[in-house]
């Protein structure tokens, strides 16, 4: 069999989450004279979907040491220690929320530490006080002498299941005035779309709907871009939260009113937990190797549930088992006592950003 032929069945293999044929399949293509970066590669995707995270960085050392030039890799296999050190950001705010978890790793080690971020995310960073310095594109660099790329820090720190940095909130906003919510519903924020990165990922409006209709919650959109105007439909009767300036200060103060957020796999769901709020995120059957396999929480991020298509396509399953686990945590809400029923206030009027 051709080696092409064996990588396409790795790739099925793959596809239907059947991760240890896969590997073995891949192993294969790559002996039958199949690009080895590539084979790597999808092992590596493989391993870290299984949690097997020892593995997937013998698979990045592996490409690394073969020497074939990444525009997103900067780390020349240095230590960190007494250097000046800068992080830039160059993949999707989601990984940049993620992974910067590291920064205060990065800092205990480095003489100086700066971090070039996305646009939207400066202001938070900034006031999360996580470096030195933080950057955007464009601004002026500080002076360095090792640059690395925000993805490659796990690889770099050897990360496993038991030392991801899950410590929470690394990220955060000032906190707000509480207030006594008496039988005020259950606020809950929701994003049923992605960009247009991944389409899987997202819920058709209709199927997500019915959990509008939840008794003692009400619903606010955090849902960014085109499809924020599909809530057309219900006449203004749900109150958008997300901040058109793509500000994503600004988005953390809205979640800061919630008591809960549902989303897809969307930089809203690692918002949410890198400040230790409650977050569901729904998952579709092929999901991204960060949330592994089969497991309903994330070593990531400790105030996070995982809800799974039980296979491919299937969100009604999963709004369904949402909707029963939503109506039970109503109920025991409902059942504390008024005082202890306690909602963030929005913020006073803050500064535009800078």
């Amino acid at each position: 069999m051709k080696a092409e032929q064996i990588f396409a069945q790795a790739e099925e293999q793959l596809q239907a989450m059947c991760t240890a044929e896969a590997i073995v399949l891949f192993q294969d293509a790559e002996r039958a004279g199949y690009d080895a970066d590539s084979c790597a590669g999808e092992r590596w995707f493989c391993h870290m979907l299984s949690g097997n995270f020892e593995l997937a960085w013998r698979e990045s050392d592996a490409i690394a040491s073969r020497g074939k030039p990444d525009p997103n890799a900067f780390w020349d296999g240095r230590p960190l220690s007494g250097r000046r050190v800068l992080l830039r950001c160059l993949h999707g705010l989601g990984d940049t929320i993620q992974f910067i978890r590291y920064a205060p790793l990065i800092r205990r080690q480095a003489r100086t530490f700066a971090i070039e971020a996305q646009p939207e995310l400066k202001r938070l960073l900034t006031e999360s006080r996580i470096a030195d310095q933080v950057l955007t594109w464009g601004d002026p660099e500080p002076a360095w002498d090792q640059q690395i790329e925000v993805v490659e820090l796990p690889r770099i720190f050897r990360t496993t299941l038991e030392s991801v940095p899950a410590e929470v909130p690394y990220l955060d906003v000032p906190a707000r005035r509480a207030r006594n919510r008496g039988n005020a519903a259950m606020r809950i924020g929701f994003v049923w779309s992605p960009s247009n990165y991944n389409r899987s990922r997202g819920i058709p409006i209709q199927t997500f709907a019915p959990l509008f209709d939840t008794p003692g919650t009400a619903f606010f959109s955090l849902q960014a871009g085109p499809a924020a105007s599909e809530l057309e439909r219900w006449n203004g009767q749900i109150e958008s939260l997300y901040d058109q300036s793509a500000c994503i200060y600004a988005t953390a103060q809205a979640l800061k009113t919630l008591d809960l957020v549902i989303t897809v796999d969307t930089m809203v769901a690692h918002l949410a937990g890198g400040m230790a709020l409650p977050v569901w995120t729904l998952l579709p059957y092929q999901c991204d190797w960060r949330w592994m396999l089969h497991r309903s929480d994330s070593p990531w991020y400790p105030t996070m549930r995982l809800f799974r298509q039980p296979r491919p396509a299937d969100w009604p399953s999963v709004i369904q088992q949402v909707d029963q686990e939503l109506r039970q945590l109503v109920a025991s809400t409902a059942a504390l006592p008024p005082a202890r029923r306690v909602a963030h206030c929005p913020a006073e009027a803050s500064a535009p950003e800078p």
